[in-house]
């Protein structure tokens, strides 16, 4: 990847990065760091570590250990304040975006980000919800803006839901992360990653992953004290929504598209 397209802070771990995608191929080597970076924090996260094994030599996978620990080192110079946050993940996937087709996506910037909180966050506000997360930096600011609310995040890319789940843990957000389509719940689900939830009892961070649609749901239904779902009569109509799409129309309307934020 071009070097110079990357801010100063990132420059080391672009060195490591190249060291390993000159082989195996820059996409490839991030969706491999971001299995990697979540399993460091999770007992449950299911991916192939044999694969991993086989595919890496053990230099290699070393050189997977140093991200992940440049990836603290970052987040440690460049977070001075409980007001400051940064965007490690989506920063150096946007930098890839301009040489790499299989980086496709560009977000909304930090400063942007930071704006719309501090002008949109109301003061008694207790969730933050955003159906299409990106690389959670909304989140980000929102929480940089009023710490401790509970995040419900969705997002159809997987490699943006992990991106997200990454960057709540690393800041100490409390939340959950969907892979789903956020306007038709459970037609694109590809898993879950409740973030941080013992982090305020233990002092630990973790992600835990969840691979049932009903569960993840239920996660964020039981946070923001959603009512029990309804039953559903046994020759209802086709109208009559699913249990996991009426907590998904608090984040966003289904007919009406209609966002809401908190």
């Amino acid at each position: 990847m071009a070097k110079n397209r990357l801010p100063e802070e990132l420059k080391k771990f672009g060195n490591i990065f190249d060291s390993l995608s000159r082989r195996h191929g820059t996409y490839y080597i991030f969706q491999d760091f971001l299995d990697l970076s979540i399993n460091a924090w999770s007992f449950d996260y299911k991916m192939d570590l044999v694969a991993i094994r086989k595919k890496y030599s053990e230099k290699e996978r070393q050189l997977f250990g140093q991200l992940i620990q440049e990836t603290i080192h970052i987040l440690d110079r460049m977070i001075a304040t409980d007001n400051d946050f940064y965007d490690v993940f989506g920063t150096f996937y946007e930098a890839n975006s301009l040489t790499n087709k299989h980086f496709a996506q560009f977000f909304t910037p930090l400063h942007v980000c930071q704006l719309m909180a501090q002008l949109t966050l109301d003061k008694e506000a207790q969730n933050f919800n955003d159906p299409c997360s990106g690389s959670a930096r909304f989140s980000l600011a929102s929480n940089s803006v009023k710490p401790g609310m509970f995040h419900s995040l969705i997002d159809i890319d997987f490699t943006c839901a992990r991106m997200s789940a990454l960057n709540l843990m690393y800041h100490g957000i409390h939340g959950i992360v969907i892979c789903d389509n956020g306007l038709i719940a459970g037609k694109s689900f590809r898993g879950a990653f409740i973030v941080n939830r013992w982090l305020k009892y233990q002092g630990v961070p973790q992600i835990e992953f969840v691979d049932n649609v009903n569960h993840a749901y239920d996660y964020i239904r039981v946070k923001l004290g959603l009512p029990e779902p309804k039953k559903v009569p046994a020759q209802s109509s086709g109208e009559t929504k699913s249990p996991i799409q009426e907590v998904a129309d608090i984040i966003v309307d289904s007919k009406t598209n209609q966002i809401s934020l908190f």
